[in-house]
């Protein structure tokens, strides 16, 4: 027979299949490649009788079918149960991965916000709705819960801009329309309400303080450092954070910490920081006794202060 030819290369040839070793192969090979025989191809779809549990040869073609239906209920339940034991939490469908498939848990996620059970803030973030006992409308999200989950959700370090920080310790009263977070990953803004936060990529070696008790204060004096060359101001903020380094709970961990990365804050913070930690130390020293602000020994200290 005379074939047509591509070069020497007889191209009738290509279309010839090559039989396999294997009998019962469901592959069969030719020169243009492989390719499965046309029962075993068709019988890869799935019906509804293949919804059994037995037939696990095709839970991988029907997962939502098999699995994520009858297991709802109860997510519900064991989601419901996690958000009640943090309320004041944001969340993420992330957060409940170990109770199900992500695919399960957004839709669980989805008809809690529906039923007003939760409330929906942004794309993938969610909290449970607080009501004001004086208005009976709905508290605000807190915008600290937000960073922190968008900033979990991302595996994202981050620090909150001075004017926050100051706000946050009691330093001013001057409340921020926009919050700016420095963070090491691109994330999208999110509004809440007449807020929003914005997420600015920085330099990983400007986030020192991330994640440190002492990241607030450090950005507060940032940003109050042109205020306290004023004396009522300085005197201001000396008691506050005072009272902050002297407290029973925390206050020994923060004074640690700002000691420890003294050499990552300006030389005009390190001097009032030393000086600061010097005095609450002193102060709780003294026969296990704060100092009230009428003390004539923090008044003569801070009269011969050089800040």
């Amino acid at each position: 027979m005379r074939s047509s030819s591509w070069g020497d290369f007889p191209i009738h040839r290509l279309q010839q299949p090559i039989k396999l070793s294997a009998p019962k192969s469901p592959y069969f090979v030719t020169r243009m490649g492989v390719f499965p025989y046309l029962n075993n191809f068709v019988r890869k779809l799935h019906y509804y009788s293949d919804k059994n549990p037995v037939n696990v040869g095709y839970s991988h073609y029907a997962p939502s079918i098999m699995t994520s239906s009858p297991t709802l209920p109860k997510l519900r339940e064991q989601v419901m149960q996690r958000i009640n034991s943090r309320p004041s939490i944001v969340w993420t469908p992330g957060d409940f991965v170990d109770l199900a498939r992500r695919d399960a848990v957004d839709k669980t996620l989805q008809r809690l916000a529906k039923s007003d059970d939760l409330r929906r803030i942004d794309r993938g973030l969610y909290d449970r709705p607080t009501l004001n006992t004086l208005t009976g409308r709905q508290t605000a999200t807190d915008y600290r819960a937000v960073i922190d989950a968008v900033t979990r959700r991302n595996q994202a370090r981050y620090v909150i801009d001075g004017m926050t920080a100051a706000n946050e310790l009691g330093l001013t009263t001057a409340v921020p329309a926009k919050i700016e977070v420095l963070v090491d990953a691109r994330l999208r803004r999110v509004t809440l309400g007449k807020q929003e936060i914005v997420f600015r990529t920085v330099a990983p070696s400007r986030l020192y303080w991330a994640g440190r008790p002492g990241m607030a204060v450090v950005q507060a004096l940032h940003w109050l450092n042109d205020v306290m060359d004023n004396h009522q101001e300085l005197k201001k903020i000396r008691s506050k954070l005072l009272a902050r380094l002297r407290a029973e709970t925390n206050g020994a961990r923060l004074a640690a910490d700002l000691k420890d990365g003294l050499i990552a804050v300006p030389i005009w913070m390190q001097e009032f920081l030393r000086a600061l930690i010097a005095e609450a130390d002193q102060g709780i020293g003294d026969g296990n006794r704060k100092l009230s602000g009428n003390d004539p020994r923090i008044r003569s200290r801070s009269d011969k202060s050089e800040f």
